[in-house]
This record gives structure tokens, C-alpha cells and sequence, in this order.
């Protein structure tokens, strides 16, 4: 297959070796041209938690399509939520009638945009969650990961999704594809644990394995999970508070590293609120949940995004 992953973060690495890893042409593309010279210098490295690393040979590029011919098989949207729009508007080159298109990100409302901009393209949509530190351009640190889970945004035929499944599938990257209506409990899932954990740490700085040592820190996060889960079901997604708080704990006592959202900030970027927590806002005034975690979270970053864009330290 001819796979192009638009954004060469963190996950969108992985995934793209994964792609590799299985014998696929696979093109990174990012706006970042820092990361794009040191993908095409020095190859995309990956550093394993447990010892060794990976080298993989990539194309990267500034301009999708560069390197291939035609238009691509599969293209894997993984920028941050807030570019999605603008991400997904200059794949022209690459997106034909027939190719699929696959979103893996964080957050709630990327695969709105995705359908607008694409409508008659098959869309994918699912979760992965690692833990990854980015030691430098193009060479990351892998401390963890979980099971990944995709399938279609619309419809019941799930043989696409299976033959994207196996592209990216190999003995440490499970890949379980689910139809329709799991994958929507999958997705509600991990968003309702990242509602809980990546503002969090944002706003304390601190990485899992320091996070997770501090009670009051711990009982935010399972309040939030418990809102967050009541804004699920309203929806119509059946989430059981108890069941994710359980999920919480275990994820993060296996974790390590630091979240995303930190890593963001940290790294003096944007971070992506308001497809996070800003999302679970806008379901629960769909619903009329009053949500005061989530708008706490969300208002919190928020003014940490104004101090970053304004430098403050």
C-alpha cells in the first residue's frame, strides 16, 4: 500500500513504522521542516523502554504526495486537533476516489472535519495509546503502549478496515478492528480518560510516574473521569464511571513517560483543549450537564496557551 501519514508527531511515527515494519511505501508529512530534514538525514529512530532501538529509512516531506505516484492507498490523519482542517485541505494531491482515510487523534470532532472535507471517501476511525517521549527531531522514546482499535465512522463492512488493521498489525502493535458501534464506546473511552489525565498533568508538569504519587492529583482526575462518563451516556455512548476510573489506574500505573498535552507544553506549543476537554463542553450543553471539571480544565489551559503564546516561561 501506499500510505501517507499526515503529521510526523509522536503517534503518527509510530504508526508510520508500524506501516514499514509490515512492507508498506509509507511518506511522512509535516509542516515542521526541523523534523522533516532530520527524518530525511538520519532516519525516524525509535528508542524502546525495555532496550535497543529501530532505525527506519522514511520519505519525509513539506508537500504531500512528493514521493509518490498517483494518489495514495490510505492517508493516516495525526496532526493536533486544531490543524486538522487546515492538514486535511492541502492532502488533494494524495487523496483520490478510492483511497481511505484513517484518524487515530486525541479529542473529539476531528472525523466531523475529516467527513466535511472528504464525503465520499471511506473514513476510519479508532485510538491508539502509547506513551512516547520525543528525545529529539525524529527520534523518539517508546515507554508504552495498549491495544490500538479502528473500524468504520459509517456502515457495517468491516473489510477495509481489517486490511488497514493488518498493515499496521505485528507482534508488539495489536491492532483489533470493531464495527461501528464499539468503536464509538472504544473512542468515548480514551476520551474520557484524556479528559481526566492530559490537563492535568499540563497544568502540574509533572510526568505519570510522578503524577500518579500524588492523592489529590489522583481524585481530580477520577471526578473528571466520572463527569466525563455522565456527558458519554447522555450521548448515548454506555460508559460505567466505576469500570473507567479501574481503567485509569491500571493505564497509568503501567504508563511512564508524560502526556501529550505536557509534552506540548513543555515544548512551548499549542496545546489541543478544545478538542479535549473543550469538546466535552459542547456535548454537555447539548444536554444541558452543567460539566464543571471539564470547564475548569478547559478554561485553566486555555490561559496557559495565552502564557505560552506570549512567552511567558
Amino acid at each position: 500500500m501506499r500510505i501517507l501519514v499526515a503529521g510526523a508527531g509522536q503517534i503518527g511515527s509510530l504508526v508510520g513504522a508500524a506501516f514499514i515494519e509490515n512492507g508498506h511505501q509509507v511518506e511522512l508529512y509535516d509542516s515542521n521542516p526541523q523534523l522533516v530534514e532530520a527524518l530525511n538525514r538520519d532516519g525516524l529512530i525509535i528508542e524502546r523502554r525495555g532496550g535497543g532501538a529501530n532505525r527506519y529509512a522514511v520519505a519525509a516531506t513539506l508537500q504531500p504526495g512528493s514521493t509518490f505516484e498517483g494518489p495514495a492507498d490510505l492517508v493516516l490523519v495525526q496532526v493536533k486537533g486544531y490543524a486538522t482542517r487546515e492538514a486535511a485541505e492541502s492532502l488533494g494531491p494524495v487523496v483520490g476516489p478510492d483511497t481511505a482515510v484513517l484518524t487515530l487523534q486525541n479529542g473529539l470532532g476531528n472525523e466531523q472535519v475529516l467527513r466535511e472535507i472528504f464525503p465520499t471517501n471511506e473514513l476510519f476511525i479508532g485510538i491508539t495509546t502509547h506513551t512516547v517521549v520525543t528525545q529529539a527531531p525524529g527520534r523518539l522514546l517508546h515507554t508504552g503502549s495498549r491495544e490500538t482499535f479502528l473500524g468504520p465512522s459509517l456502515g457495517r463492512d468491516l473489510g477495509k478496515a481489517e486490511s488497514i488493521a493488518e498493515a499496521m498489525r505485528h507482534g508488539d502493535f495489536p491492532v483489533t478492528v470493531l464495527p461501528e458501534g464499539e468503536i464509538r464506546v472504544q473512542q468515548w473511552g480514551k476520551f474520557v480518560a484524556n479528559c481526566a489525565t492530559l490537563p492535568v498533568s499540563a497544568l502540574t508538569r509533572l510526568p505519570i510516574d510522578l503524577l500518579i504519587q500524588q492523592p489529590p492529583a489522583y481524585d481530580l482526575m477520577d471526578a473528571v473521569v466520572r463527569e466525563t462518563c455522565a456527558i458519554a451516556v447522555a450521548e448515548g455512548v454506555p460508559l460505567d464511571p466505576e469500570e473507567r476510573v479501574a481503567f485509569l489506574h491500571d493505564l497509568l500505573s503501567r504508563a511512564g513517560g508524560r502526556a501529550s498535552m505536557l509534552g506540548d507544553v513543555l515544548a512551548g506549543r499549542r496545546t489541543e483543549i478544545d478538542t479535549v476537554n473543550g469538546a466535552a463542553i459542547v456535548f454537555a450543553d447539548r444536554h444541558g450537564i452543567p460539566a464543571p471539571l471539564n470547564r475548569a480544565m478547559c478554561a485553566l489551559v486555555k490561559g496557559l496557551d495565552q502564557a505560552i503564546a506570549r512567552g511567558e516561561p
